[in-house]
């Protein structure tokens, strides 16, 4: 091997898109070309030099990761992930606290890359995101995680549980409280309701507010002052809904659902 696994792998975006690409099966040169919107001139040096490093190999006209360059990229392809994150919105995810998030979902981070930032005006600061609202109307499943109270919550809620909706929901106590107090009736029957499941947190949740309906994922975090200041990430990519839904079972384990 001529030069450093890091150099051959990391230091060029057209290397690092190609074995990316490749990692789901072989490929031959007009579907790379395509697919990385490359032409030959551009790409045929970085499979030679991959080659010749024994990280590609071909066959019969096409080109697929070697064993071990299998290996070099299931290990490197997190730091890929979560490079691409950090790169797309770093104003966002370097000004926010994540210290609250579980290591494991932290580490993936990455996960969330496919996301656009939506920082609302001041006219519309507590104003749902019309995307949630889009999308809660024509789910069938929603989870959500907040240590925020809104008044969102139980009228539009219980609007969509009465359309059978599935509704799972993790609130801290002091949220579950005040929905009850402000709320009264409407929050009786809606908690009551046999298609919603409510779970309460006694500790500190580790995001402001997560929701995951159909097709869908927001984020809300704190910032690095600790205050709130309505920014949401948003994402329709299933690697993010996935997110979502694993850090709710995870908050989940440590609730008590409540009968």
């Amino acid at each position: 091997m001529g030069v450093s696994i890091v150099e051959l792998v990391c230091r060029s975006e057209k290397r690092k898109n190609l074995l990316v690409y490749l990692k789901d099966g072989s490929r031959n040169l007009a579907a790379i070309k395509k697919a990385l919107d490359v032409t030959s001139t551009g790409v045929l040096p970085q499979i030679k030099l991959l080659k010749d490093n024994d990280i590609l190999v071909q066959k019969d006209g096409e080109y697929e990761l070697s064993i071990f360059g299998n290996i070099v990229v299931q290990n490197i392809l997190p730091i890929f992930k979560l490079t691409n994150t950090l790169e797309k919105n770093p104003v966002y995810w370097f000004s926010r606290d994540i210290s609250a998030l579980p290591m494991q979902f932290m580490e993936r981070l990455g996960d969330l890359g496919d996301s656009k930032v939506i920082e609302p005006d001041i006219n519309s600061l507590f104003d749902p995101p019309q995307e949630l609202i889009d999308h809660l109307l024509v789910s069938r499943h929603v989870i959500a995680i907040t240590s925020y109270f809104h008044p969102y919550y139980v009228r539009h809620f219980l609007e969509l549980a009465r359309k059978g909706v599935e509704i799972n929901l993790i609130f801290t106590n002091d949220v579950y409280e005040r929905i009850v107090e402000d709320h009264g009736e409407d929050a009786e029957v809606f908690f009551g309701m046999d298609n919603t499941n409510i779970y309460i947190h006694e500790g500190n949740l580790p995001v402001v507010t997560m929701v995951c309906a159909d097709g869908f994922f927001l984020l809300s975090l704190l910032n690095q002052k600790g205050i709130y200041d309505h920014t949401k990430l948003i994402s329709t990519s299933e690697a993010a809904i996935k997110w979502g839904h694993d850090l709710f079972e995870y908050c989940c384990l440590e609730s008590q659902k409540k009968e």
